[in-house]
């Protein structure tokens, strides 16, 4: 299950690397640590939310909406 969420944790890494180097060496563990456990997505949101927008040039809201979206979807596979 975990490589379902390659996808995801290939858009954070991107994510991630638009970050300040001290964001991204508390960010990125995160990141490859993930599961896919709903608890461990509730603190990458969280922790999004507090990067506001260096997430992205555009809507910050896509991001969010995007990564939700990514994590959803191999959850409905089953």
């Amino acid at each position: 299950m975990e490589k379902d969420f390659e996808p995801l944790k290939a858009r954070l890494r991107i994510i991630r690397d638009r970050l300040d180097p001290d964001e991204q060496a508390f960010f990125g563990p995160l990141i490859e640590k993930f599961s896919g456990s709903t608890s461990e997505f509730q603190r990458i949101m969280r922790d999004l939310g507090k990067f506001g927008p260096k997430i992205s040039d555009g809507s910050i809201f896509e991001v969010y909406r995007e990564v939700q979206h990514l994590f959803e979807k191999p959850r409905h596979k089953k």
